[in-house]
């Protein structure tokens, strides 16, 4: 295959494999099978055609509505194939046919489920985190990237460094006001169905909004691609298509039917002594298994920059979610973007470091 093929084809593979992202995302946070029943309307429950479930052009053609029962089809999901396409894609753009290729393509592409899936329920599915951690040990016995001895320190750092700050913080906050963790959460869910706070995230959906918004996404990759090259543009495009489908999502989870499959959900999985989430505690059990799979591909170091990088965004977005919307922060959206610039930048921040501070 002519080299500069590759791109194209990978992209193409990221399409398809973004289509079946959205599967994922939707269904394994409410303990369902992503094989049986085939995609269909969440409206009126209408089997989608082969013809309609083409990656976006589908969307496009449907202009963003079910054949069948003409309900709104939200423009995450074309949104969020576009997203894979463009990882694998700039991948193969950036390491060619190479085994690192595919581990930056496999890690961005689980973080990006992982971002929308806590977006729109609040919940890390273990087939992303635990799942993807077993593949990252896997992938470093490939050639080069990360060592085998270092995927395992760092999945254990990762996983065993977040269980005690979750024990502690329970345990400091219990202490201190004993009553604060359930008090959040059921406020959390109060405020979820204030009208006022349904209003505000209404006018994510508006049309004229998200047309703003892709049109601002357009300007600021065109903008990179043309004033640094196609690598900065391929990273601004990603993050962004990334950023608006997990807006987009976030927004979908203030939908009631949406929030009730959510709490039915985690209900089930308590009583049945496997839920994914503890219900009143300082770190969800998702975010603990989550740093498993970041320190499975990063190592430890990259565990200490992905915290250290998603507690710096977390706490900036933490004012505007808090004014504005009142609700608890989705902490894996946040890990999920600094596990993704400590993949791109990590060594060479590392780098800079160590010549910072002499050593």
């Amino acid at each position: 295959m002519p080299e500069v093929w590759i791109p194209w084809v990978a992209g193409l593979f990221g399409l398809a494999l973004g289509s079946f992202l959205n599967v994922c995302t939707l269904r394994w946070p409410v303990g369902q099978s992503v094989v049986r029943p085939p995609s269909r309307c969440p409206g009126c429950d209408t089997p989608i055609s082969p013809r309609d479930n083409v990656p976006v052009v589908g969307w496009l053609l449907l202009r963003g509505r079910c054949r069948t029962c003409r309900a709104p089809i939200s423009v995450q999901y074309p949104l969020v194939e576009l997203c894979s396409a463009v990882i694998w894609a700039g991948s193969a753009w950036m390491w060619g046919l190479e085994w690192e290729a595919l581990r930056a393509a496999l890690f961005l592409t689980i973080l990006l489920g992982i971002a929308v899936s806590d977006a729109r329920f609040y919940i890390i599915p273990d087939e992303f985190s635990l799942g993807g951690a077993a593949l990252g040990l896997a992938l470093a016995f490939a050639p080069g990237g990360i060592r085998p001895t270092s995927a395992v320190v760092g999945a254990v750092t990762g996983f065993v460094g977040f269980w005690l700050v979750g024990i502690l913080g329970t345990w400091l906050v219990r202490r201190t006001n004993p009553q604060r963790l359930e008090q959040a959460f059921d406020t959390h869910d109060e405020q979820r169905a204030d009208p006022t706070v349904q209003g505000r995230v209404a006018r994510l959906r508006r049309p004229s909004v998200r047309a703003g918004i892709l049109a601002g996404v357009a300007a600021i990759t065109g903008l990179l691609w043309t004033t640094t090259g196609a690598g900065a543009g391929l990273t601004a495009l990603a993050a962004l298509l990334g950023g608006v489908a997990i807006l987009l999502a976030w927004a979908e989870s203030f939908d009631e039917a949406t929030f009730e499959a959510e709490r039915d959900s985690a209900r089930e999985a308590a009583d049945e002594g496997v839920a994914q989430e503890a219900p009143a505690s300082a770190l969800g059990g998702g975010d603990i298994r989550m740093m498993a799979l970041v320190g499975a591909f990063l190592g430890p170091a990259g565990v200490l920059l992905t915290t250290l990088g998603g507690s710096v965004l977390a706490l900036v977005a933490a004012i505007p979610l808090t004014l504005v919307f009142r609700q608890l922060i989705p902490l894996g959206i946040f890990l999920a973007y600094a596990g993704a610039a400590t993949w791109l930048w990590g060594d060479a921040l590392i780098a800079w470091y160590r010549a910072f501070a002499g050593f």
